[in-house]
């Protein structure tokens, strides 16, 4: 019989459950510790299963800074569970949720039968994966003819390492207030962004023509899986189309090698869904499992 244990942050072995996450088929930073610490300041929990054979992270949050939840952190995509899964494991963690709070996990697969837990409803969500496993011209190939045309005429772009401070700054001023987010989802991104450069688990790029800012973005990767996570264009970047020639020299740097793929990280927005459609890629998708506040009682 599967074992399952709720365990806190202080409790729990960090090494041991970074080997899980890395044990998986298809592991994605998202459950490493240290991604876990930075996105949430340290506030987490998890679900560990059979001693640490699979792992489930419990981010913890307040929703109107006044109801606890477990929910998702800023640019964490998915939850997992994450190490090596057996038929019905999901369900059994789905069982072990605690219940005194609201839940809203983004879970890698659907659960086995959501009726195991029939307070919790379950919807599919967005994600565009680009195989990068091929030549880069075999890449480019599944372009639309525009896309390669663009992908020819620009082949001489080149990308720039730069800081993640310039990153976030790219980012807060074009696409921060859209998007909702406020001083301490920047600090958190640019904690997060040190964190993975350190570990050589990411990138911070950016794309000039003629000594012009067009884009600039935040790619972490783990086992092949390139992210991207946090991408931005300057208003001179949006006539130059400089997110896709940022974007065809990731490609062109990573193509070509056993594994690599590309993970669009979403999206729900039409447009944005529909750009990233363009390229070629597979909808891998993932699930939003919630059980909201009139489900506890």
């Amino acid at each position: 019989m599967a074992d399952v244990r709720y365990l806190r942050r202080s409790a729990i072995d960090t090494a041991r459950w970074d080997a899980a996450v890395r044990s998986d088929p298809r592991p994605l930073p998202y459950g490493l510790s240290w991604w876990l610490d930075a996105v949430t300041d340290g506030q987490w929990d998890g679900l560990v299963l059979d001693d640490y054979r699979a792992v489930l992270p419990l981010p913890r949050q307040r929703r109107y800074r006044l109801l606890p939840t477990y929910g998702r952190p800023p640019f964490t995509q998915q939850l997992g569970p994450f190490g090596v899964l057996q038929a019905g494991d999901i369900d059994l963690l789905l069982q072990h949720l605690p219940r005194r709070w609201p839940v809203s996990l983004p879970l890698r697969y659907a659960p086995d039968h959501i009726a195991a837990a029939p307070s919790l409803t379950c919807r599919r969500r967005v994600n565009y994966v680009l195989d990068l496993s091929l030549l880069y011209a075999e890449v480019t190939a599944g372009f639309p003819k525009k896309l390669r045309q663009y992908s020819r005429r620009w082949a001489t772009d080149q990308l720039e390492a730069c800081t993640p401070k310039a990153v976030v700054t790219l980012y807060r001023n074009e696409l921060g207030e859209r998007a909702g987010l406020r001083d301490l989802h920047f600090r958190r991104l640019e904690k997060l962004m040190h964190e993975a450069v350190a570990r050589n688990a990411g990138h911070c790029y950016q794309l000039r023509d003629g000594g012009n800012l067009l884009a600039a973005g935040f790619f972490p990767y783990l086992t092949g899986r390139t992210i991207n996570l946090a991408a931005a264009s300057t208003e001179l970047g949006m006539r130059e189309r400089g997110m896709s020639r940022l974007l065809f020299q990731l490609f062109r740097q990573r193509a070509g090698h056993a594994g690599a793929v590309f993970d669009f990280e979403g999206s729900e927005l039409p447009g944005v869904r529909e750009y990233f459609a363009k390229f070629g890629g597979v909808d891998e998708g993932y699930y939003l499992v919630e059980r909201r506040l009139f489900g506890l009682l």
